[in-house]
């Protein structure tokens, strides 16, 4: 008689798998060797959200030329102080509104320095702009450091100087006569008026078209109309000129002797 065949049972892929294994073992085959490199980890699914796209930067504004430069603040603009009317009547105002204004100046506030000091001075200084690298306060670098050693040497405290500019921040080659027409002159004489200082004192003859003064008078002294009073006026170089010139620092100080004798 044959002997019953055993009932076969099918091996689940975990039993198959074990007994395959157990088989090797038996014949001695503990380690798997291959000439081929196997990654034995699993390879990270791929993800299936489409991620957000990631924010445009905002477009950026063209750079200007040297040229462009140049020309700027003076074509196609329109009168220095028109768009607000009549120029502040007090000097307080004025000043916040040198601050402000767009007519006068394209720069914003944080780039402007105001003028310093109180009406009736003894002495109005008058600037052409602020020196690139001057945020703290106007003439406060090394030309005002100099300015200083000039008013002591004229007797004039600092109390009794009262430092202005022409333009509230520095221009990339100011065309004065092209801004004295659209109205930056009135704006000194208005400016002027409101100081109410006994002389004007301008360094930078290029300010010339600002006091209606030709160009071959710069050299002589003058006077400037503010408001109802009628001022002494005195175009000196600028002060970087003065103080790499010994010639120069001399002939502006007969000039200034001769002025206030």
């Amino acid at each position: 008689m044959l002997a019953d065949t055993p009932e076969t049972r099918e091996l689940s892929p975990a039993d198959a798998l074990e007994a395959a294994l157990d088989w090797w073992r038996e014949a001695g085959v503990e380690d798997d060797f291959s000439n081929e490199a196997t990654s034995w980890l699993a390879e990270p699914e791929e993800k299936q959200a489409v991620a957000s796209p990631k924010p445009k930067k905002p477009p950026e504004e063209p750079k200007q030329t040297p040229l462009e430069r140049a020309f700027e603040g003076t074509a196609g603009e329109a009168a220095i102080g028109a768009g607000d009317g009549a120029l502040p009547a007090s000097l307080e105002k004025f000043r916040e509104w040198w601050m402000s204004d767009k007519s006068l100046h394209h720069a914003g506030p944080e780039l402007r320095l105001p003028p310093r000091g109180v009406a009736g001075a003894k002495l109005m200084v008058l600037v052409p702009e602020p020196v690139d690298g001057e945020s703290e306060a106007l003439l406060s670098g090394a030309p005002g450091r100099f300015l200083e050693a000039i008013l002591g040497a004229m007797g004039i405290a600092p109390h009794e100087a009262y430092l202005a500019s022409a333009l509230p921040a520095p221009l990339s080659l100011p065309d004065w006569d092209r801004l004295a027409e659209r109205g930056l002159a009135d704006v000194t004489r208005h400016h002027i008026a409101l100081a109410a200082p006994h002389r004007v004192l301008a360094f930078g003859r290029s300010l010339a078209p600002l006091f209606n003064v030709a160009p071959e008078m710069a050299r002589e002294p003058a006077v400037v109309t503010a408001g109802d009073n009628t001022l002494p006026l005195l175009l000196a170089p600028e002060l970087a000129e003065l103080a790499r010139s010994a010639p120069r620092r001399r002939n502006f100080w007969n000039r200034w002797l001769e002025w206030t004798a």
